[in-house]
C-alpha cells in the first residue's frame, strides 16, 4: 500500500491531474486512470484520488472521494476535479515586493536603503551640531559654530523628514535619535515664534518710539527709508552703516527735517552710525571697540528722566578673526549694561540671534528683547534684498532696560538695504 502511494505521488508531480486529460485518449492519465488516482485497478479510486475507476481506466463518477477530499490526485486538497495544479501561495506574513515581513519591517530595497542611509547621515550630523551647542563648543570654536547656531530655526528642519522616514519604515533607533534632536530644536526655537504679552504703559510714563535701520553703506536707494520714517514718526532714530552716500540720501528725502538733535558719524565703509532725536542729546561718544566704532549718547526725555541710547553694529562673525572681534564687542556691551547708572536702549544690527551665547549673555545682563516681550513671532530682518530667498534671520534688535515698558514691535519693509527697519514703542516709567 505504501509503495502504491509513493508511486502515485511521484507520477502526479510529472503528469496532469486526472480528469484533465483529452477524452478518447489511450493514455490512462488522460482518462483519469491514474494508478494512484481515480482509475486504479481497485475500481474505487486511488488512496488520494477522487472518483472510482474501472479496470479499463474509465471514469466512474459514482466512485468515492479520496481521503483528502475533493481533489483528483495526491496533494490537491480542496480542488475541484480536473482543474490542474494550483500554484503554491506564500506563507502567511511573508514579504512581497511592496509588503512587509513577519516582523513588520519593509523588505530590503535599494531605494529604501538609500533613503534610510540619508536619514541617518542627516540626523547624525544635526545631532553632533546640537551636542556642540549643548557643551558650548562655540566658546572654543567660534567659527563655524556661530554660523550654525545662527541658522538654528531652519537648520534642524530636515530632522522632521528623517523622523517621518523612520516611522514609515519602522526604524526605531533612527526615530529615537530624531525625536531627541527635534525636541532640542523646538526648545530653542519656540521663543522665536510663540506669542507674548506686551507691557502696559503705567500712568505717568514717558512714551517714545524708537526706530533702527541698517542703511547698507553702498545703498543708493537709502532715501526710500524716508517714507517709513514719516509714516512711523519715531522720536529717536538709530542708523548704522551710515556712509556719506547713505546719509545724504536719507537727508534728501526730507524725513529728518523735524529732528532738532542729532549725532552723526558717517564713515566710508560699514561702521558709520547716527542718532536723530526729538529729545535733547548729550554726552555723545564714539569709542572704538574691537576695531569698530560704537556710538552712544544720553537722551533727556524730560527734567526727571533720561536714558542712554547705543547705536550697535557689531562685525559679522564670518571667520575666526571676525568671530573673536564680534564676541569682544558683545561682551563689551554686556559690561556697559551691567555698569549703567541710567536705563539703556541698545538698537541696531547685532549680527547675532538669540541662538548665540554672547547675545543671550548680553540680554541676561539686564535688558529685554522687545521682540520677545511683545511676542512678535517669526519676523526676520535679514537678508531683505535677495530676490530668490526671503529674509531668514532676525539680527536687528532693540534691547531695553526693565525701566521701560515695551508696548509694541514692528518690522518695516525693504528699502534697498539688506536689512529691514525695526520700530518699537517704549514707555519710560
Amino acid at each position: 500500500m505504501s509503495l502504491a502511494k509513493d508511486a502515485g505521488r511521484r507520477f502526479a508531480r510529472r503528469a496532469p491531474r486526472s480528469g484533465s486529460g483529452v477524452p478518447g485518449s489511450s493514455d490512462p492519465t488522460r482518462h483519469g486512470g491514474d494508478p494512484a488516482g481515480t482509475g486504479g485497478p481497485r475500481g474505487g479510486g486511488g488512496p488520494a484520488g477522487g472518483g472510482g475507476g474501472s479496470p479499463h481506466g474509465g471514469d466512474d463518477r459514482s466512485g468515492g472521494r479520496g481521503p483528502r477530499g475533493g481533489g483528483d490526485g495526491p496533494g490537491d486538497p480542496g480542488a475541484a476535479g480536473g482543474t490542474g495544479p494550483i500554484p503554491a501561495l506564500p506563507p502567511v506574513g511573508a514579504s512581497g515586493p511592496f509588503g512587509r515581513g513577519t516582523d513588520g519591517a519593509w523588505p530590503t530595497h535599494p531605494g529604501r536603503t538609500l533613503l534610510v542611509l540619508a536619514a541617518w547621515i542627516t540626523t547624525a550630523g544635526l545631532a553632533l551640531i546640537a551636542a556642540g551647542r549643548l557643551v558650548h563648543l562655540d566658546d572654543a570654536v567660534a567659527w563655524p559654530a556661530s554660523a550654525a547656531n545662527a541658522l538654528t530655526p531652519l537648520l534642524y528642519l530636515p530632522v522632521y523628514a528623517a523622523l517621518a522616514i523612520g516611522f514609515a519604515l519602522r526604524r526605531s533607533r533612527l526615530m529615537i535619535l530624531c525625536v531627541l534632536v527635534a525636541a532640542a530644536h523646538l526648545v530653542w526655537t519656540a521663543p522665536e515664534v510663540i506669542p507674548g504679552n506686551p507691557d502696559e504703559a503705567g500712568q505717568g510714563s514717558a512714551r517714545l518710539r524708537v526706530m533702527t535701520a541698517n542703511l547698507l553703506y553702498r545703498n543708493a536707494e537709502a532715501g526710500r527709508l524716508g517714507q517709513q520714517i514719516r509714516q512711523a514718526s519715531p522720536d529717536v532714530i538709530v542708523l548704522v552703516e551710515v556712509s556719506p552716500l547713505t546719509l545724504a540720501k536719507v537727508r534728501e528725502s526730507g524725513a529728518l527735517a523735524g529732528y532738532r538733535y542729532s549725532e552723526a558719524r558717517p564713515e566710508e565703509g560699514a561702521f558709520g552710525a547716527a542718532v536723530f532725536s526729538r529729545f535733547p542729546l548729550s554726552d555723545a561718544a564714539a569709542p572704538e571697540v574691537a576695531g569698530s566704532m560704537s556710538l552712544r549718547a544720553t537722551v533727556r526725555v524730560d527734567e526727571r528722566r533720561s536714558f542712554v541710547v547705543y547705536a550697535v553694529h557689531t562685525i559679522s562673525p564670518t571667520s575666526g578673526d571676525y568671530a573673536r572681534r564680534w564676541r569682544a564687542q558683545l561682551d563689551q556691551l554686556q559690561e556697559e549694561v551691567r555698569a549703567a547708572r541710567l536705563p539703556v536702549v541698545l538698537a541696531g544690527d547685532f549680527n547675532a540671534t538669540r541662538d548665540h551665547r554672547p547675545m543671550r549673555r548680553l540680554i541676561s545682563a539686564g535688558v529685554r528683547d522687545a521682540h520677545d516681550v511683545v511676542g512678535a513671532g517669526w519676523t526676520p530682518t535679514w537678508n531683505a534684498d535677495m530676490v530668490m530667498f526671503p529674509p531668514v534671520l532676525r539680527i536687528d534688535h532693540v534691547l531695553a532696560s526693565p525701566a521701560f515698558a515695551i508696548t509694541s514691535y514692528q518690522v518695516g519693509t525693504e528699502f534697498g538695504s539688506d536689512h529691514k527697519p525695526v520700530t518699537v514703542d517704549l514707555a519710560l516709567r
